[in-house]
């Protein structure tokens, strides 16, 4: 009876542990269910108002990212920067006519008899087949495939009563009637390879080491195969009035060269630092320089129109104002990024977009003022202004302009869209878990 009665106190006990079990899982669930409720409501709300939180993220990022203070003050700098670099570089590639009034041609000349001057003469003055002494070179201020006049019998007579240089009889040099023309006149820079700013290297050193000029007699378009020419090319005793003689030989030219190189290096270096300076002072004149190698392809009157349009010194200016531009860039960018402070209410990647919008804005600035500038002056009916466009500084504006704009709109997404989702995931429920038995 006894263990009867203790049996069912243990029941009854462990009934009201299971009800009141029951009761706290009851009110964990309605709890739960309050939170979820108050969840979904706040989600719906959410959803309900996205166009306007939307907007306003958008907003946020703009504010934040937005240029003020010391921000305008980089873009002013670089804005600066950037015009400063156009006009700089337009004045120093101005075209201008060749001659002692050509600005460059005169600072190049100069500089040219700086750097001559530290060679030595070596006391030898005469010139001969394929040799120019080394005082011709480093004295005489022209080139010999500059030379555009022929040795006749008749300028042969008016130079007959000056001293000569040459080692044997000029009368022997003198170009017969029925020999082909080289060139005429102005075009003798896209006849001659001297004037090539890559093969002058080789070819217009050659011809102020050896006293010849070397031309393209027929280019590529008019026969498979490109036939040089090297004339000789003849001066009075003091390197001046050079005149065009009789055929001589490409290959010979260029061993002679080879065989002096190795027994005077110093011959060689004078007479190249002679051609790269020549070349300077040419690339900004009317005529201009041709592009590389245009001349063993097209005909010389198809490398004048192409001068015309776009020479070598087109492209040099064109790949220093690009370079300079992203120097500049470089530049300004590097100032402004260490300019962050941690303290800074934003992340490390916003400023960057301040960054990013400061280089953009002010690459853009400089390069649409430069393109009004020049159609204000094209209609006013300077019609040779295209001459000033910056096309190196719009290349890399249009550069930046793509990749900064296409950056600039991803961490906006980023920034919109993730304050958004962060909105609708809202903070931890943090629901209680309901009572198990043990």
């Amino acid at each position: 009876m006894r263990n009867r009665r203790e049996r069912i106190y243990m029941n009854l006990n462990e009934l009201q542990k299971q009800r009141q079990k029951l009761r706290e899982n009851t009110d964990i669930t309605l709890n739960n269910m309050k939170i979820i409720s108050d969840e979904s409501e706040r989600v719906a709300d959410v959803a309900h108002n996205s166009h306007q939180l939307l907007d306003n993220l958008d907003s946020e990022f703009e504010s934040i990212t937005g240029l003020k203070g010391n921000d305008v003050k980089f873009l002013f700098a670089a804005i600066g920067l950037q015009m400063t670099r156009i006009v700089v570089l337009n004045e120093l590639t101005k075209i201008e006519k060749a001659g002692n009034k050509n600005r460059n041609e005169t600072k190049l000349h100069e500089f040219q008899e700086k750097l001559l001057g530290k060679f030595n003469s070596e006391g030898n003055a005469m010139d001969r087949l394929y040799y120019a002494s080394m005082e011709h070179i480093i004295t005489a201020t022209g080139v010999p495939y500059d030379a555009t006049d022929r040795l006749t019998e008749e300028s042969l007579f008016k130079l007959q009563k000056r001293a000569y240089t040459w080692n044997f009889d000029l009368s022997e040099m003198i170009i017969n009637k029925k020999d082909v023309v080289l060139f005429k006149g102005g075009n003798h820079r896209f006849a001659t390879l001297g004037h090539d700013p890559i093969l002058g290297l080789l070819f217009g050193t050659g011809n102020i080491m050896t006293n010849t000029i070397t031309c393209v007699n027929k280019p590529v378009m008019i026969n498979s195969i490109p036939i040089l020419t090297t004339n000789h090319v003849v001066y009075t005793s003091n390197f001046k009035n050079p005149k065009i003689s009789v055929y001589g030989s490409t290959g010979e030219m260029l061993w002679k060269v080879f065989e002096r190189t190795k027994e005077q290096p110093s011959a060689f270096v004078a007479s190249l630092i002679k051609q790269i300076i020549h070349i300077g002072t040419d690339l900004y004149t009317p005529c201009g320089i041709q592009i590389p190698c245009a001349n063993l392809i097209l005909s010389r009157k198809q490398v004048d129109n192409l001068t015309k349009y776009i020479s070598s010194g087109d492209i040099i200016k064109i790949g220093t104002s690009s370079m300079l531009a992203e120097l500049i860039n470089l530049l300004i960018s590097t100032l402004h990024t260490l300019m962050y402070d941690s303290a800074m209410n934003m992340s490390r990647e916003l400023y960057s977009i301040k960054t990013r919008k400061i280089i953009m804005y002010s690459n853009a600035i400089a390069t649409g003022s430069n393109i009004l500038w020049l159609g204000g002056n094209m209609v006013a009916g300077n019609g040779l202004a295209f001459r000033q466009l910056d096309i190196g500084g719009l290349i890399v504006t249009i550069k930046r302009l793509m990749n900064d704009v296409e950056y600039i709109r991803k961490i906006k997404e980023e920034f919109v869209f993730g304050g958004f989702n962060r909105m609708i995931e809202g903070d931890k429920l943090n629901l209680s878990e309901p009572l198990f038995d043990d």
